[in-house]
């Protein structure tokens, strides 16, 4: 069969594709009516008889925005040699194929392991090409993959106890964020995050993407999130970690700041008053608000602030405690955002401001989340990472652009459980109403 054999027009990858797609996680057009165009196919990683996997781009268009592209890692079989993770069948040639998710797929995906895990570069019919790279070496042991049963914005699949696959599904032109810091911070000597080891990239009709990454999967790892809010239901001490938190967010900090310039206050302000209206279009929960947290983001303005690369969307879901210690992951900024706006050099207190939000959503899992423990808990959590932060970075605290970027943050947080999750809208609504109040203060 041609590559074109199973190449599905828009109607069938509506058929087969689009009611799993939209229903993902991992999908950021939720609420916004799109609808699928082409799926188009890249070289095939696996090509046998009773098993074909290949990455294949699902164009998506909408009537209020920009087209995006997501990955479908795809695995084909002749009926009635079904697989895991079916979502559909096609024909091609008087054939009948099921048509699978990959990724939820053991057995293609130990298929396509061996294919991943060697330096190679494959071309199809003139039009894509898959270039595998390796920056260091893999360790040698048991890679046999397994289904990651969580749901995220790109799709992990875990390789033996020595590696994991991070197949990403919303793509953009050129190198991934999380891969491309990732990599640079390795090199910087940074142990805060996972050793990565190589990437997969794909090319068609002349676009480069990044498809996947293969990094390092961290021994016995705890989840932040989960360590942080359990901490808090039970009175715990949370102290010692946030501090930890707060260290190791320093040294990322300066692996990136060789990069370091400066931004118009005016230009940060009216960039977050310009994402405040779209966000109140979005939530309308959030317009009782509008006219103050535009007062706080109005502080920047006259100012010039330190800004370089960044994490840009850091909260305790992106970190992980293992016996060695905090790791930093997923470095690909906020999913909403667009990637122009993801590489744009931004302040370090956006990274702060993150984790403070998140320390303060910890608290909502209490059974009192507005009592005095819960408010004592996320008061001395936020004392501690911000104390260990300075340090660590050498810097001081700049009340003025936290609580700007706070805002910004809380704000972002509202349209996004709006859309995800409404019934924890009240979660970043609340801190709105706080940092609107006429006597906020980060420190509170």
């Amino acid at each position: 069969m041609a590559d074109s054999d199973l190449a599905p027009d828009h109607r069938t990858a509506a058929a087969v594709w689009w009611p799993v797609v939209v229903v993902a996680r991992w999908y950021q057009g939720k609420s916004r009516d799109g609808v699928p165009g082409r799926l188009r196919p890249l070289p095939w990683l696996v090509d046998t008889p009773a098993l074909r996997v290949r990455p294949e781009l699902l164009d998506v268009s909408y009537p209020d925005g920009p087209a995006e592209v997501y990955q479908l890692l795809t695995a084909y079989r002749p009926l009635p040699g079904v697989g895991g993770a079916v979502v559909g069948t096609v024909r091609a040639d008087g054939v009948a194929y099921a048509v699978g998710d990959a990724t939820k797929d053991p057995e293609a995906m130990a298929a396509v392991v061996p294919h991943l895990c060697r330096t190679a570069r494959d071309e199809a019919a003139g039009r894509g090409v898959l270039r595998t790279t390796y920056a260091r070496p893999l360790p040698a042991g048991d890679l046999t993959p397994r289904v990651f049963a969580g749901e995220q914005s790109n799709t992990n699949v875990p390789l033996g106890d020595i590696a994991l696959i991070k197949i990403f599904r919303r793509l953009e032109p050129g190198a991934n964020l999380d891969r491309e810091i990732t990599d640079r911070l390795i090199r910087a000597g940074v142990g805060a995050v996972p050793t990565l080891y190589g990437w997969l990239e794909g090319e068609i009709d002349g676009v480069g993407y990044d498809l996947a990454m293969l990094s390092e999967l961290l021994p016995e790892p705890i989840d932040g999130w989960g360590l942080a809010t359990g901490s808090c239901r039970s009175g715990g001490d949370f102290t010692g970690d946030a501090a930890a938190l707060g260290e190791a967010l320093g040294h990322v900090h300066q692996a990136l700041a060789g990069d370091r310039t400066t931004l118009a206050g005016d230009e940060v302000a009216d960039a977050m008053a310009d994402r405040l209206r779209a966000a109140v279009a979005a939530a309308p929960a959030l317009e009782p608000y509008e006219a103050a947290l535009a007062m706080r983001f109005d502080a920047l303005r006259g100012r010039r602030l330190a800004a370089q690369p960044v994490h840009g969307d850091f909260h305790l879901g992106q970190t992980l405690k293992t016996p060695l210690g905090w790791r930093i992951i997923d470095f690909e900024g906020e999913p909403l955002k667009s990637m122009a706006e993801r590489r744009r050099p931004d302040s370090p207190w956006r990274d702060v401001a993150g984790m403070l939000r998140s320390l303060s959503y910890a608290t909502s899992t209490s059974d009192d989340p507005q009592g005095p423990e819960a408010a004592q808990w996320v008061r001395s959590a936020r004392e501690a990472f911000l104390r260990a932060y300075r340090e660590t970075a050498g810097t001081d605290t700049d009340e003025n652009v936290l609580t700007a970027y706070e805002a910004d943050k809380a704000a972002y947080e509202v349209v996004y459980e709006t859309r995800n999750r409404p019934s924890w809208v009240t979660i970043p609504l609340g801190a709105v109403a706080t940092l609107t109040t006429p006597t906020a203060s980060t420190r509170s």
